[in-house]
């Protein structure tokens, strides 16, 4: 019974070392397949390398100008230009127009751009800017978002209608949102903001223009409500025209640093002349007399009463009239 069993174990070996030879055979031939295989890889690699070489250079498809569409000045279409050409790498097909995005936003006074390839030769750039709306003190131009950015493109008479804004830069915003307020309120005089200005502490100042004064400084505090400093503006503005009446000339310093109230500076000699000059009725009604400011008519009442002290004679009712009128002027 045992002697078939071994019979069947020699066959099997045999059979084995018959079948080592093919698989040895066939695993070399998997070797030299997988080498044609990676050898047909490489070239083929190397040839599309090639193939990106030959289009990155071919001069058919390279890029021969630049359009630039925005409102934008010679010399910031020479500045934009100049942008596009230094990130510029390859042809129409190859080039990175995200690159070239980037390089014409990075220009200060751009505030976005769009970029597109215009078939068959060139390079469309769209362009925003930023809108100026004042000057910095440093030179820089202030934007309508609050953004501080440098041009060299702006027009001149421009920037000699924008304000100036002046102080630390971290208002720049607040004094963007607060302009058109203050501007509002200069209308009412006829006037203009010239300048605007906040403090480290963050308290506010103005100077506005008109054809009636040459320039007049407004202190407005510190903003201890959202619209705060408006308010005071709105408050001195509402009674100037009675208080420039009474002292008969515009002030050119006003401290609304109070309560429901303000002080006003008394105006200068030539102030006065020019609003006497703007109210002809005024005018008529002071003939004959000469316009003081209080330390002259104190230094004016002192000689009168020397004089009358010397003469003895006095008017009591023309006396209490002097001391009335001295009073309005002086309030």
């Amino acid at each position: 019974m045992a002697e078939p069993k071994k019979k069947t174990e020699r066959k099997g070996q045999q059979s084995q070392e018959k079948a080592l030879p093919q698989t040895q055979a066939s695993a070399s031939a998997a070797v030299r397949r997988r080498r044609w295989r990676a050898a047909a890889v490489l070239l083929f690699v190397v040839f599309a390398a090639f193939g990106l070489v030959r289009l990155y250079q071919t001069p058919f498809l390279a890029i021969e100008s630049v359009e630039v569409r925005g409102p934008v000045e010679a010399l910031g279409l020479e500045e934009v230009v100049n942008a596009v050409k230094s990130s510029l790498q390859g042809n129409m097909l190859t080039a990175d127009i995200g690159r070239v995005k980037k390089a014409v936003e990075d220009i200060s006074w751009i505030k976005s751009a769009e970029v597109a390839r215009l078939w068959p030769d060139a390079l469309h750039v769209e362009v925003v800017r930023h809108k100026a709306v004042a000057i910095f003190e440093d030179g820089r131009l202030v934007s309508d978002e609050g953004v501080l950015f440098s041009s060299n493109d702006e027009p001149i008479d421009r920037l000699m209608a924008m304000p100036t804004f002046s102080g630390d830069p971290q208002y720049v915003s607040e004094a963007v949102r607060l302009l058109p307020l203050f501007e509002k309120q200069a209308e009412r005089l006829s006037a203009k903001v010239k300048a605007v200005d906040a403090t480290f502490r963050g308290s506010w100042s103005i100077v506005i223009e008109s054809a009636q004064f040459d320039a007049m400084k407004i202190e407005l505090g510190r903003a201890l409500t959202k619209n705060g400093p408006a308010v005071r503006l709105a408050q001195v503005v509402d009674n100037l025209p009675e208080v420039a009446e009474m002292m008969q000339g515009y002030p050119e310093r006003i401290d609304a640093r109070y309560k429901d109230a303000f002080a006003a500076r008394i105006p200068t000699p030539s102030a006065q002349q020019r609003w006497l000059a703007s109210h002809p009725q005024a005018r008529a009604g002071t003939e004959g007399q000469t316009l003081l400011l209080p330390q002259q008519k104190a230094k004016t009442g002192q000689k009168d009463e020397n004089k009358e002290k010397g003469s003895g004679k006095s008017d009591n009712k023309q006396k209490a009239k002097s001391i009335s009128a001295a009073k309005k002027v002086d309030n």
